[in-house]
């Protein structure tokens, strides 16, 4: 993945995101879409053959966005994180069974 910071002020950024499509873009945006912090949230992905999509995050005007970003992707951390936990204790049982 590489992103590239098309704008950032200080309410909104603007990401263009390579190599990522609907799966990961529509995970972070429902990270983002249940914050209260959050104003809007949205992505765009031009065409699945097309590997570079954008991303956009705007807060309401008494929150910091960087505060936001940073939230949002250690929640996103954590979900994925408990998604490995419950693919590998499943392996485990499916191993082990008789």
């Amino acid at each position: 993945m590489k992103l590239r910071v098309l704008r950032f002020t200080d309410r909104e950024v603007k990401l263009e995101v390579e190599g990522e499509g609907y799966t990961f873009l529509g995970a972070l945006q429902d990270i983002f879409v249940n914050d209260p912090r959050v104003e809007f949230v949205g992505y765009n992905v031009p065409h699945p053959l097309i590997s570079k999509a954008t991303f956009t995050l705007r807060v309401t005007p008494e929150n910091d966005l960087r505060d936001v970003l940073k939230t949002g992707v250690e929640a996103l951390k954590d979900r994925l994180g408990e998604l490995e936990n419950v693919f590998l204790e499943a392996l485990k049982r499916w191993e082990t069974r008789s």
